[in-house]
Order: C-alpha cells, then structure tokens, then sequence
C-alpha cells in the first residue's frame, strides 16, 4: 500500500538545511537543462484558489501537486492551505510516496525564501513579517533554524492571529513585537516578509538601503508590493522568472528580473548594498519536487523514527 506522510510526519522529519541544499541543487539542476517545470493549472472555485502542477527533476523524479489556497478559512481555526503531493520515480514511473500538501508547500516556500537571503546577504537577525498566517509561520520555522533570528515586528489585520503567531515566536526562540505599522517595520528589520492575501499593495514605502524583501503571499489576483516600491529595488529576484510574469499580481514588466536560479549558479549577482533588494516567489513544481525528494529519502532512511 503506497504510504503518505501526513503533517506531523512531514515536521518530524524533516531537515531544514537539507532541504534548502535540494531546493537550491533543483534548481540549478533545472537551469542546466535537467529538469521540465511545465505551466501550471489554476482556476477560481467559489473565490478560492487551487492550482495543479507537474514537474520532474534529473535524479529527484516526477512530482505532481493539488493544492488550494482558502484564506476564509483561518476564521474557522482551519487550515489555508489544503492539498496532497505525490513522488514517482522518474524512470519508471511508480508512485513512491504521498505527501501532505499544506505542509510540503510552506516548508519549500520559506526553503526557497531562505535562498533568497543566501545570494543577497541579507540580515536576518531581525525580521518584519506583514501577515501572520500560514506562510508566516513556515517562514519563521525555517528561519529560527537555519539562520540567527533574535527579533521579529509584526503586523496583521487580525488581531487574535497576530497574537497567536507572536505567542508562536516566543516558542522558536525569537523575541517578538507587535509594530506599529509598516514604517516601524522597514525602520527596524534587516528582511522583511511579506505572506497576506490582500488584492492591493501592502509595501507603498520603498526599504531602507541593505533591507530585503520577501513576498510569498499568492498568485494572482494578490497584490502585495506596490509598483513604485518594484522599480526603486536595485535588482528583482524570482523563483522562476516565468512563473512570476505569468502569474504574480504585481506588474513586473521592464524590470531586471533575475530567475532564482541564476544567482545560484553564480551567473547574476543580487545582494544588498546601497540600495534594498526584492524576492517574489508564486511557487512553482520544481520546489514541490525538490521537498518531496527531500522527505522521501528521510523517511525510507528512517529519520523521525
């Protein structure tokens, strides 16, 4: 019977650097011509989001995802995110493993974030995190364990969330404080993490010089960086550079837009310096491939066990 790993499986095994190496090594493997990312499918079901993705990494296999996106749902104390992986083998095609969707896709989101605070330098001794839902949280644990965190500011529109997720702070180890707002959050934080579902720009003021920014929240018709904010950045990073045009909310049309990927390979530079630099991910398959190669080979290692 074909196994599946539900969250807590997926928590206990995990290693968090590991899993940044094989994000980081999926997509340099992509970049060299070995992996197929194809576009994926999404569609609006009574306003709610879910999209159905496919991809194969060289050496990691074949992935495909289910996944939704309910932001209703944190009214009711559920779950945003909702949705099941399943691993193939690439070379004969044989399930090998089912994954909990909801957590494999904030693990490899925040993994994929964390490299993007590899390749510009950024300080991550404190962060700013606008929205404390889901993604927030798989970004602060992902964070607290790979780099030194000691503080984060944080603002919400809800309020009992914004406590919840500040009480979920205190537990990583990470001393955290409501802000006052947006400005508070760019005058005090070295990254700054955007994770909301807001259809209008949430970042209207440009980053002080040497902050990065992260925006992760969703794809279309979520708008989180205003435009202005975009064009001021000394240079733009995606996930995967035509998944964001595609696909992001935001305008990002004649911007130097650097694919994730390139700054792996070395082949583009983006760090922080005299000016503030951007990392939009709207999430691709090679991330979900890469996660789920990750957790795999934990688990038939007997890690967590």
């Amino acid at each position: 019977m074909l196994q599946h790993l539900a969250k807590e499986q997926v928590l206990s095994i995990v290693d968090y650097e590991g899993l940044i190496d094989s994000v980081s090594k999926a997509l340099i493997k992509l970049h060299e011509g070995g992996g197929i990312a194809p576009p994926r499918f999404s569609t609006s079901i009574k306003g709610n989001w879910w999209g159905l993705m496919i991809g194969y990494v060289e050496g990691m296999g074949v992935g495909v995802k289910v996944v939704n996106l309910y932001p209703g749902n944190a009214a009711k104390g559920l779950e945003t995110i909702n949705g099941l992986v399943i691993l193939f083998n690439g070379d004969d095609g044989s399930p090998l493993v089912t994954i909990d969707g909801g957590s494999l896709t904030g693990l490899r989101t925040a993994a994929a974030s964390a490299l993007s605070v590899k390749v510009t330098n950024a300080s991550t001794k404190v962060l700013g995190f606008i929205g404390a839902g889901e993604q927030a949280r798989y970004h602060a644990l992902v964070f607290s364990r790979v780099f030194k965190v000691e503080e984060a500011y944080v603002v919400s529109r809800g309020e009992r969330r914004l406590s919840e997720f500040l009480n979920y702070l205190r537990g990583l180890g990470i001393n955290g404080h409501r802000a006052s707002g947006v400005s508070e959050i760019i005058e005090r934080c070295g990254t700054i993490i955007i994770a909301t579902t807001s259809t209008t720009p949430v970042l209207n003021v440009k980053p002080r010089p040497g902050e990065h920014v992260i925006s992760v929240g969703a794809p279309k018709p979520v708008v989180e960086i205003d435009r202005g904010v975009l064009e001021g950045a000394d240079c733009v990073i995606a996930d995967n550079r035509e998944a964001v045009l595609n696909e992001a909310g935001e305008d990002l049309s004649n911007l130097r837009l650097i694919d994730l990927s390139e700054a792996l390979a070395g082949e583009v530079r983006c760090t922080v310096g005299n000016g503030y630099t951007i990392y939009k991910s709207v999430g691709f398959p090679i991330l979900d491939v890469a996660a789920a190669h990750h957790i795999y080979t934990r688990y038939i290692s007997g890690a967590g066990r």
